[in-house]
């Protein structure tokens, strides 16, 4: 799902929207194809940059399919800013054997940050798609805000 001709081996974007904002992120595999649409998904609410971790949450992720593993770290992310003491600012994912993923969601401090756009509610069910291929994940995903 990178751009047509796009030569970096992990990386995201935002895709224009009428009302809520597209995600588009992809990486050699599923972990850092996640890791990247955290990334993304960070970019709409919070300026990044070099911003100190102050906590961090950690949960494994079973992955009956690409997609579910994609939207339960999602889910992890947009739960995380509901509750914990700090903001998600980025994640560190692995794969955790028996086909499930490892997921360290790195909180900042809430004062120390500049926000830039709404805070995420959910990602959308419908239009989830995850591109499984040799070497290359890539991801699609809508963000209500």
């Amino acid at each position: 799902m990178a751009p047509a001709g796009q030569r970096h081996v992990r990386g995201h974007r935002t895709v224009p929207h009428t009302a809520d904002v597209i995600l588009e992120a992809w990486g050699p595999e599923l972990a850092s194809c996640c890791e990247e649409a955290v990334a993304a998904l960070v970019d709409t609410y919070v300026a990044g940059g070099d911003v100190t971790t102050v906590a961090e949450r950690r949960v494994r992720v079973e992955c009956p399919s690409a997609e579910a593993a994609l939207l339960a770290v999602l889910d992890e992310v947009i739960f995380a800013l509901d509750v914990a003491e700090g903001v998600p600012v980025a994640a560190r994912i692995g794969e955790a054997g028996t086909g499930g993923l490892s997921v360290v969601v790195q909180l900042a401090d809430r004062e120390r940050l500049e926000p830039t756009g709404a805070v995420p509610k959910a990602v959308s069910r419908s239009g989830l798609q995850v591109d499984v291929r040799r070497g290359r994940v890539g991801c699609r995903f809508l963000v209500d805000l």
